[in-house]
Formats: C-alpha cells, structure tokens, sequence
C-alpha cells in the first residue's frame, strides 16, 4: 500500500495541484468518483449530482468484513478520481492503491467525533485482512454525522472539479437541511420510548444509540466472527434474564445461527437492522436510518 495515496480531505489540494497532477488529466473526461459502502456512494452521489458516475465498491447485501476485492471491481475503479472510504471497516480498499493510478483515497471521518471502541477489544481488522482499530468505524448511522461526511466530500470535489463548484455547493445546501430535518424526526420518534435498552448481535449501533436516545446494553458478537467465551455466554444469559430484554437486533450480512439457542432458551425475537442498506431498490441513506429507526421503535415498544 501507497500510504501517501491515502488523504483527509484538507491534503487534497496540494496533490492534486501538482505539476502533472490529476487535474488536468481528467479536465477532459466525465467525472467517476468511488465509494466503499453503500451510505457514503449515496452521499456522494446527493452531493455530487446525478451528471457524476458513482461506482459503490462493496455490492448490496456483502458484508465487508468478508470482501474481497475482484479483478474486475479494480478495473471499473481505474476510471475514479477520487474513492471515498469510511476507515476501519473498508481498509481493503488501500490495497489496491497501487493498481490505481488517477484515483486519490480519501477518508470520509474527518470533523467527526469519533467513539472509541468498547472496552471489549471490538475490531474490525483480523489477521492478512487488516489490523485493529482504535476507533468504531460506524459514524454514518447518526445522520448529523452524514452531513460531515457530505461537507468533506464537497470539499474534496471542489478541488478536482472546480467548474462545478457551484453546483456541488447548492446539493449541499439542500442535502444538509434534509438530513437535519431527519436527524430531529429520529430522535422525536425514539425519544417516547419507555423501552431504550438494545442487545446487539454486532456492536455497530452505539453512534446510532447516542444519537437518538438508546443504550446499548448488552453485544453478542465484539468482533464479527467472534463469539462469547463460555463465561461470557453464562454472563449474557444473566444479563439478559435480569433485564428482562426481548429482543435482540442482528443484522443481514452476519449468520445468526450462533445464537439460536440463546433466542429459544431465552424467548428473545431476532429483529433485523440494517447498518450498510441499499439492496432495496430505489434506496437511499436517509431511508436506510429512516427503516432502521422504524423498527426499532416497532421492537422496543412492544
């Protein structure tokens, strides 16, 4: 890996203005720009607008802590000029920094408050794969987040595409009062809950939690693939027979057969939240929180 190929937002500019940079390189083209997951391609695509190519990296329903990247998927991203990534959970993608030689990767959490992992050792990176990481990587499901993410990727396209400054400024504008119209009806609609407690299949919902009122009380899985020690599961039965939980919330990209009996001997229902989304058609970012909001609310306050 390049490490120098890998930029914060704000290292753009200097690169990109560089004798023999990529700007003139690709004045003459249509822009393609790049995302990991499916958030941060629909983000891109709002800001950028829909004259702009996006190519989403890691296909609807994959989970990416198993991706790995195809032949084919490199060649499509030779024409980027730009990948945008989340860290942590995509660090696959600066491997491939080396067969791509117009595309910067730029790195999305800039600006944004980021959470330290739990005290469990929760990471996302394990052997050849990746490695750990002191941060959790799931910022974009608070959705004032999601307009941090969407300013950084409007500074980034006004560095290598100027002439469309405009434009990109007017789609943020607009991008950032509808997510603040649906950052206030999330927390409207999960702040009557009686019920704010949540037990986690894959701990990635504590950026949702702090946002929107809930704790998360108890994480099946630290790690994906990573399943309690035999004292943690005499734990978590305790716990959740103490607390009088019901529900579990796992998530479509993981296997939940490990916790079959745990939802039979304990009578809990497995209900489905969705971190990454777009594999409904027609999805978005804002219905991705929208849903996942829904159906916590539909869990918690039976």
């Amino acid at each position: 890996m390049r490490v120098h190929r890998i930029f914060p937002v704000a290292a753009l500019l200097a690169v990109w203005l560089l004798p023999g940079g990529r700007a003139g390189a690709a004045a003459d083209k249509p822009l393609v720009l790049a995302a990991t997951v499916f958030p941060a391609a629909d983000i891109v695509r709002r800001v950028a607008g829909p004259d702009v190519r996006v190519i989403q990296v890691l296909p609807a329903g994959a989970s990416p802590h198993t991706f790995d990247l195809t032949p084919a998927k490199v060649r499509e991203l030779q024409a980027a000029s730009l990948i945008f990534k989340i860290g942590g959970i995509d660090d696959w993608i600066d491997g491939v920094g080396e067969s791509l030689p117009r595309a910067a990767i730029v790195t999305l959490h800039q600006g944004i408050v980021r959470r330290p992992f739990h005290a469990d050792g929760h990471h996302h990176g394990s052997g050849s794969r990746g490695h750990g990481e002191e941060f959790d990587p799931h910022y974009w499901l608070d959705a004032e987040n999601g307009t941090i993410m969407a300013r950084n990727i409007a500074s980034a396209l006004a560095v290598v595409d100027p002439g469309r400054a405009a434009v990109v400024e007017g789609n943020l504008r607009a991008y950032s009062r509808e997510l603040k119209r649906l950052h206030n009806e999330l927390q409207r609609e999960l702040s009557a809950l009686k019920e704010k407690r949540m037990f986690v299949f894959h701990d990635a919902w504590r950026y949702f939690a702090a946002a929107y009122g809930l704790e998360i009380a108890a994480v099946f899985q630290a790690s994906p693939g990573r399943e309690p020690t035999p004292r943690g599961m005499q734990d978590m039965y305790a716990l959740v027979k103490a607390s009088g939980m019901r529900v579990i919330f796992g998530e479509p990209q993981l296997p939940t057969a490990s916790i079959e009996p745990l939802l039979r001997d304990l009578g809990l229902r497995l209900v489905v939240l969705d971190p990454l989304g777009g594999s409904q058609p027609g999805d978005s970012y804002a219905a991705l929180l929208r849903r996942n909001a829904r159906a916590v609310r539909s869990a918690l306050e039976r």
